[in-house]
């Protein structure tokens, strides 16, 4: 394979592993935001309505952000198999387990849970 096409697909595959660890960067730390609200608004001793909605903006906001990772994911086996195709070696940055033994345990057709009441 040329320079070029080489020099493009290790590109792609280095800014594809920096967008993946970002993403997982943005889902823990909004986790911990989620999770530090309620903990600041009890020792606040503010009432339990006191920040809910904000607390329910964060809910979907990191919701969203785990279906882009989950969008990322996709991506990234859709490139795997434009990489299989193109005959070239896998590229690895750290990853010690297979790809292949994490499959999907449901469907995304699912429908999302909601609460009832």
């Amino acid at each position: 394979m040329s320079d070029t096409k080489t020099d493009a697909v290790n590109n792609v595959a280095q800014l594809l592993h920096r967008f993946e660890s970002l993403i997982d960067e943005v889902v823990t730390c909004g986790g911990e935001l989620t999770a530090a609200m309620p903990i600041a608004r009890r020792e606040a001793q503010l009432p339990a309505l006191a920040g809910q909605h904000a607390l329910g903006c964060m809910g979907e906001a990191l919701s969203a952000v785990i279906e882009a990772r989950r969008h990322t994911v996709a991506a990234h086996k859709h490139l795997d198999k434009t990489r299989e195709l193109m005959g070239l070696p896998e590229i690895g940055f750290g990853d010690v387990t297979p790809k292949a033994i994490f499959e999907p345990t449901h469907s995304t057709n699912e429908a999302p849970l909601r609460a009832v009441g």
